[in-house]
């Protein structure tokens, strides 16, 4: 059985890896605790300065921890500002002094919730290896990928790759701290509402003062690095990019309204940037730039300024727990649950990937590794490298693509972008994985999306004359156990 620390602990066996020089593994990143802001963003009179409703949850074991309340946040004349955090009764400033880690924190947690059980409407809520209390469709598929770190255990080094839970728990506590600070008292409705054709899922709709607001939170993501600069640079990269999106997705007539069935009044893009004040001037401008287009539609808020950021993944566990207690049954428990889904869904991707190429007769070398550049800056991600029976040695990529996208997109996205990173550092690649690349390997997950299979079947004689080595795809299925893989035969 898996114990209670992190997936990642469980499996330590050391099969060989290339040059390790340019290649770091994959870490949890650690949220780092900026000093609370003197005041919140002003959000205007849409949004109004009633009060932040204290999260009032009654639990024995908090009593225990004797937390003191936040210090009160003084707001800057003529802001408009929810209530002090000191207001709310969890937040904890205390907790990241206690012990949450390992057993620790699940006997908190069993006491809390009483272990895994059923809910009253059928739904299935456990606890998973971290410790976070998990429901539904993501409950089944944490099941999944605990069968299968545990057949593969010892047939190869997995600690990389399934060290990745962390960043989704923070993106659930963001989302949700941020949606209840902007809505106060406000009702919150259609909650993780998707927009099709996209990768975007707006977190909810309130209705304030006869508008209509859309909120959404978006914490800026990088891949951990020495450098400073890396992290900048590509969460600015990233943001960037999440914002070409949401302005097309949010403006009038978009994607949001036909997703949500109405016009929005205005839209509340809400970012974690990390403590990077860098990143945060760079999304002002960003904002400035909506607003010459858009007049007040587009409104930015900042998470430091709208709530203490926790200090350590641990204690990001233990606030997320407590607010999915506080929603449970509830709307907002539809991001929890979406949230740690989607993470799950790429993660037994690539344990099916890494099982479906052991059981083909390949050897894993490496998996979950991080390429840098010279100056220690990110480059790219590779999912595993595998030396196939006849020699050769081969990176595979694992890519998701159950949620309906384009097909050109598809392919401009996640297969192109990847083979111009690989051959435009091909000779660090190669170093870093000790041998000379012998072909790209797709393991694609396209659920019921048969066309979508059949075309990227179509694109491997094209792209393998492109870029002058083997491209080659594989389909499988991701889901839990009971359904096939979709084998292709080569």
């Amino acid at each position: 059985m898996v114990q209670t620390k992190a997936l990642a602990l469980l499996l330590l066996g050391a099969l060989p890896c290339g040059a390790a020089v340019t290649v770091r593994p994959s870490v949890p990143i650690s949220v780092g605790s900026p000093a609370l802001g003197a005041s919140a963003a002003a959000f205007g009179p849409a949004l109004g300065a009633t009060g932040l409703a204290p999260l009032a949850l009654s639990v024995p074991t908090l009593a225990a921890l004797a937390l003191a309340p936040l210090p009160r946040v003084t707001p800057a004349p003529s802001l408009d500002l929810p209530a002090p955090l000191s207001e709310m009764t969890v937040g904890l400033e205390r907790a990241a002094q206690a012990d949450f880690s390992g057993l620790a924190q699940k006997g908190f947690l069993d006491a809390f919730y009483g272990g895994g059980k059923t809910s009253d409407s059928g739904a299935v809520f456990l606890l998973n290896d971290e410790g976070v209390e998990v429901t539904g469709r993501a409950a089944v598929y944490y099941q999944e990928v605990r069968r299968l770190v545990s057949k593969l255990e010892g047939k190869a080094d997995l600690k990389e790759s399934l060290d990745v839970m962390d960043d989704s728990y923070a993106d659930v506590w963001a989302k949700l701290k941020a949606i209840e600070a902007i809505a106060q008292k406000s009702e919150v409705e259609k909650h993780n509402t998707h927009l099709e054709e996209t990768l975007t899922w707006v977190d909810g709709v309130l209705h304030k003062d006869g508008k209509t607001i859309a909120v959404n939170t978006h914490r800026v993501y990088f891949h951990k690095a020495d450098n400073p600069r890396s992290e900048i640079e590509e969460g600015i990269r990233r943001v960037d990019g999440y914002l070409k999106e949401a302005a097309g997705q949010f403006a009038p007539g978009g994607g949001a309204e036909r997703a949500l069935g109405g016009r929005l009044d205005r839209v509340v893009l809400a970012f974690d940037t990390r403590g990077y004040d860098e990143i945060k001037r760079h999304l002002k401008t960003r904002e400035a730039e909506l607003r010459d287009r858009f007049d007040a539609r587009f409104q930015f808020a900042y998470l430091d300024e709208l709530a203490k950021v926790p200090a350590s993944a641990e204690q990001t566990r233990f606030e997320l727990n407590a607010l999915a207690a506080k929603y449970k049954g509830k709307g907002l428990q539809k991001i929890v649950e979406g949230v740690i889904y989607s993470r799950y869904v790429g993660l037994l991707l690539e344990l099916k990937t890494v099982e479906y190429f052991l059981e083909a007769g390949y050897e894993v070398l490496q998996s979950g590794r991080e390429l840098f550049d010279a100056q220690g800056k990110y480059v790219t991600e590779i999912d595993a490298v595998v030396r196939a029976p006849d020699g050769k040695v081969l990176i595979v990529e694992a890519k998701s693509a159950r949620v309906t996208l384009p097909n050109e997109e598809v392919l401009r996205e996640k297969v192109l972008r990847k083979l111009d990173t690989y051959t435009s550092n091909r000779p660090r690649l190669e170093a870093a994985m000790g041998a000379a690349l012998g072909g790209v390997l797709f393991s694609f997950d396209v659920g019921r999306n048969e066309a979508l299979k059949v075309f990227l079947m179509g694109q491997e004689k094209a792209l393998s004359r492109k870029y002058g080595l083997p491209v080659s795809f594989v389909f499988l299925d991701s889901g839990p156990e009971g359904s096939q893989p979709g084998r292709r035969a080569r």
